[in-house]
């Protein structure tokens, strides 16, 4: 495995090799980090995992759906090259004798053709959270996440690492990525929430929910009760998860309010050493995945409530991604605040936690407003 440093220009024809050949890579930066990295695997395809706990003693950058069982498996991209930082090292790597050689081109693969997902209007998307309101208040439901997709044209001189440097710039507390696999697509993201995080011997999540937009100069503001509700069942969640996986020590702390570009969440954040895993995070990440802040809870019949009213498949969306085992690092991620890039258009991943509380026409505004960040960057790029 190489390892070169880049600049932007250099970081941008790899990027286009990569998605002009269909070869994986994957692009990212960790909020508590001061580069960028990206890792291409060019001499084979990024292997199909079949469930989490297969991940153990693997290392790469993993990219795993939110339901394994709808047909989009996990995959991990393993890497045969790796890029840090801003300055090309000649010394290292000869990025571009391989070029002229045509060293990367030998591994084509199929491209999947890309079926236009479905996309609801706001007034089926207040129906169904109408719907799911009555349901929770009737049942034993607590919570299910409602997600729609917005269907946008794609800017005819679109630039994805210039996009992949916006976002960063846009989202500095947030893991920031861009990734690219063949048969799953390309996709671009920040996400505010960490999934799990090992490093150093200790182990951190956090319990995420709860949405507002982030207003300035109002640091103080109350939070609402169904904010606050949904943050507590997310909480209580991870609370009974750490028990169930047998940790006995660990720290808790929140919630506090938690900025996510234009809007804010109520965040806990959790601790633990890793030796309260017998050193093994995986059966946790099994058990944790997906959390109420993507899902729902009581989590199997918030599922079946999804896949019975939701019109579209989530993909990736609300899946987890990073790298695993990196470095001696896990960084998973909840994938949040995404889109996926189609051939001439953009499709907008967006959802907002229901409960019996909720109101249908401020939950399409809560997608809305998570859309805005995002598409206005998009938007920006033609600016430049």
């Amino acid at each position: 495995m190489d390892t070169i440093t880049t600049d932007t220009n250099m970081l941008e024809k790899v990027h286009q090799l990569a998605l002009d050949n269909q070869i994986a890579f994957a692009s990212y930066k960790l909020p508590d980090e001061p580069e960028a990295v990206t890792i291409i695997q060019w001499k084979n395809q990024p292997a199909t995992i079949s469930e989490i706990t297969s991940l153990e003693d693997k290392s790469g950058f993993v990219f795993a759906p939110f339901d394994p069982d709808s047909g989009n498996p996990i995959r991990l991209i393993e890497p045969d090259l790796v890029m840090k930082g801003n300055k090309f090292d000649d010394k290292d790597f000869r990025f571009d004798l391989m070029l002229a050689e045509n060293t990367f081109l030998k591994i084509k693969s199929h491209r999947v053709s890309s079926i236009e997902p479905h996309a609801i209007n706001m007034k089926e998307y207040m129906h169904q959270v109408d719907e799911l309101r009555k349901m929770i208040g009737e049942s034993v439901l607590d919570k299910v996440v409602l997600s729609r997709i917005s269907i946008e044209k794609k800017p005819g001189d679109f630039n994805p690492t210039l996009l992949f440097e916006k976002l960063q710039e846009a989202y500095p507390e947030a893991f920031v990525f861009m990734t690219y696999i063949a048969d799953a697509g390309l996709w671009f993201g920040a996400s505010p929430e960490p999934l799990m995080i090992m490093k150093d011997q200790e182990i951190t999540t956090v319990s995420l929910a709860g949405t507002r937009v982030f207003e300035s100069g109002e640091a103080n503001k109350q939070w609402g009760e169904k904010e606050l509700r949904e943050q507590e069942i997310v909480t209580e969640y991870i609370d009974n998860i750490l028990k169930k996986s047998g940790v006995k020590k660990y720290s808790k702390e929140g919630p506090v309010s938690h900025r996510a570009g234009n809007v804010e969440h109520l965040k806990t954040s959790f601790g633990f050493a890793v030796e309260e895993l017998n050193g093994n995070p995986l059966p946790f990440v099994n058990k944790l995945h997906p959390t109420p802040s993507v899902c729902g809870l009581p989590k199997d019949m918030a599922l079946d409530v999804i896949k019975r009213i939701e019109k579209h498949k989530r993909e990736y969306y609300t899946g987890f991604l990073g790298p695993v085992n990196f470095e001696n690092k896990w960084h998973l991620f909840v994938n949040l605040r995404s889109m996926k890039v189609a051939e001439n258009q953009l499709y907008y991943y967006l959802g907002a936690g229901i409960t019996s509380g909720s109101d249908p026409y401020n939950e399409w505004e809560e997608t809305q407003n998570k859309k805005n960040t995002l598409q206005n960057i998009v938007l920006s790029l033609n600016r430049e």
